[in-house]
């Protein structure tokens, strides 16, 4: 008899509930020999991730998904106390009823997006410096073996599907129309491949008050990790970070190394990623970053990335 629900096909996850995977958690804490008191889903995340009793963090991969722990725990294994910001450490991994699972050790504080309205704005530009510095420092760690194969090829695809991705996601057709030869003006500047998070984001970036001020204490969610170009990494942050806070965003680049004068082209290669990134939803980042009266690619790269 197995406990968690079948999850080999994109229609049976769709069904699937945390009232479902309740059991199979008790059943797969109770093998792994931990304390089942509290059990909680965290409400976020792609993926299922429960906090085990505050200690540990349980992750689980669908069948139909298990090329995310592929990826997910050489990772973490590759990080592990390489950075400035703590990351989780690997404690147990598996299978589990045809479910991939990863467990981890839990990092204090809360995530960036939580606790970001309430801080003052001196505060955002310390922790987006210091967010920009780790970022650099990540890119510093040899990547393990996971994909592409090819970065050339993978943003070769991602040039040819950009404007009809966002022509999906009903981009207004002013946009839309400029993608093409947007992207063709944009040299993107030759870089080795290295290890990229690819969503280094508010919700995945956690601070804590220490000694009288926040500061970060923990980055996760590596399962989205590829190998490739550094300012691909760029896009995450700009976006979710900087939020159009010029100088919220030039802390985070002056610190990841950049230097003042990088400023215009690296932000026109920065709304090129935009337009790259596996995630991008143009639509959903002008809502969250209005920009009224502007109408090119090159209005929005200064506005949204300007330094």
């Amino acid at each position: 008899m197995t406990l968690l629900p079948l999850s080999e096909t994109d229609e049976q996850c769709e069904r699937i509930t945390d009232e479902l995977l309740r059991p199979g958690v008790r059943a797969l804490c109770a093998k792994l020999g931990l304390a089942t008191e509290r059990i909680a889903k965290f409400p976020e995340g792609s993926l299922p991730v429960y906090d085990i009793d505050g200690a540990h963090v349980l992750k689980l991969y669908p069948a139909a998904d298990l090329a995310d722990l592929a990826t997910e725990e050489p990772v973490m294994r590759a990080l592990e106390g390489s950075l400035p910001v703590p990351t989780p450490t690997v404690v147990a991994t598996g299978r589990f009823d045809g479910w991939g699972y990863l467990l981890m050790t839990r990092l204090p504080g809360q995530d960036l997006k939580a606790i970001w309205p309430s801080l003052d704005h001196d505060t955002k530009r310390r922790l987006a410096r210091a967010a920009g510095e780790a970022l650099a420092e990540f890119h510093t760690v040899p990547p393990p073996e996971i994909g592409p194969e090819s970065w050339d090829a993978f943003l070769a695809s991602q040039v040819e599907a950009a404007a009809a991705k966002q022509i999906h996601r009903k981009l207004d057709r002013l946009w839309v129309e400029q993608i093409p030869g947007f992207l063709a003006s944009v040299e993107l500047l030759p870089a080795a491949n290295v290890l990229l998070h690819t969503e280094f984001m508010d919700v995945h970036l956690l601070a804590d008050h220490r000694e009288g001020r926040y500061e970060l204490t923990g980055l996760f969610d590596f399962e989205p990790a590829l190998r490739g170009h550094p300012e691909y990494d760029l896009v995450a942050p700009g976006v979710f970070i900087g939020r159009g806070d010029r100088a919220v965003w030039r802390e985070f680049v002056l610190g990841y190394g950049y230097a003042p004068g990088d400023g215009p082209d690296l932000a026109r290669r920065t709304m090129a990623f935009t337009l790259l990134h596996r995630f991008a939803n143009l639509p959903w980042y002008l809502q969250t970053i209005p920009a009224p009266g502007l109408r090119t690619f090159d209005e929005l790269a200064d506005h949204w990335f300007g330094i």
